[in-house]
């Protein structure tokens, strides 16, 4: 029981996905939960500066559980800088109600948005995230299909991990379970796909005339074979994808004769 985890997610408390990988967690380490009061998807990593939070102490399965009144990246820093009293082993966000897929996912999602904090101050993290039924109202039978099958794969995933540390060149590591995790489902390590969802538009009136807009994403069909959205929505695979942060920017970038350019310009802009 060595091990310290940190646990946040972006669906808020009552998640089933985040209290059953809590559970499991605790079975081998010293699991503390930070996580937003309420449900914080699509909030991407966004801190809250112009207004103040808010921190509940409750305890759930044993577990002391931090409700926080913000996003999830607001929990990890508050919980590496104010809750915890030294740095924890890993920091593990979800499990996600639904698929955390491509780049824009990776971007706008609240759970990465919580490994992606954990990464940013250089400890080790992992994001889950699971499909689950593509409607508009889910029963609580429909969001827990699966869920206890994938929190038990988690929890051996963390526990690897911790014994035997992250590769040397990744920091951060996301993982999409299928909507059904049956026999033949295999474990892939990919890449992640570009795009997944075909953004659209909607424009509404509201009963004064005045029109609203409604942001809204379709996924796509075709993946390419190597990437994460292909492994868990075509294939109906786990898929691990390693990710590392500091590769997101590029060196040499071609960007040279741009800077030379602006350095024989900048006299101009200073007369």
């Amino acid at each position: 029981m060595g091990y310290k985890v940190l646990v946040t997610n972006d669906d808020g408390y009552l998640s089933y996905g985040m209290r059953v990988l809590a559970r499991e967690l605790s079975r081998f380490s010293n699991v503390t939960v930070v996580c937003p009061d309420r449900s914080r998807s699509a909030a991407g990593f966004s801190l809250t500066l112009k207004e103040p939070l808010r921190i509940m102490e409750r305890r759930f399965d044993g577990i002391p559980y931090y409700l926080v009144s913000g996003t999830p990246g607001d929990c990890v820093t508050l919980a590496l800088f104010h809750i915890l009293d030294e740095k924890p082993d890993i920091v593990v966000s979800g499990i996600n109600i639904g698929e955390n897929v491509s780049l824009i996912e990776f971007f706008m999602s609240g759970t990465v948005a919580g490994a992606i904090a954990g990464a940013v101050y250089g400890i080790p993290s992992i994001a889950f995230s699971k499909v689950v039924p593509e409607k508009d109202v889910l029963t609580v039978e429909e969001v827990r299909e699966g869920m206890d099958i994938a929190a038990k794969i988690s929890r051996e995933i963390v526990g690897y991990l911790l014994r035997h540390g992250f590769p040397d060149d990744i920091d951060l590591i996301s993982v999409n379970y299928p909507a059904k995790i049956v026999k033949d489902t295999e474990i892939k390590v990919t890449r992640l796909a570009r795009l997944s969802l075909s953004i659209k538009v909607y424009i509404r009136e509201d009963p004064r005339g005045t029109p609203y807009y409604w942001i809204w994403g379709e996924k796509f069909g075709n993946f390419p074979t190597d990437s994460d959205a292909y492994a868990t929505l075509v294939s109906n695979n786990i898929s691990i994808t390693p990710v590392k942060l500091d590769g997101m920017s590029a060196l040499p970038s071609g960007l040279d004769r741009l800077a030379n350019f602006l350095n024989g310009e900048l006299d101009k802009f200073l007369q």
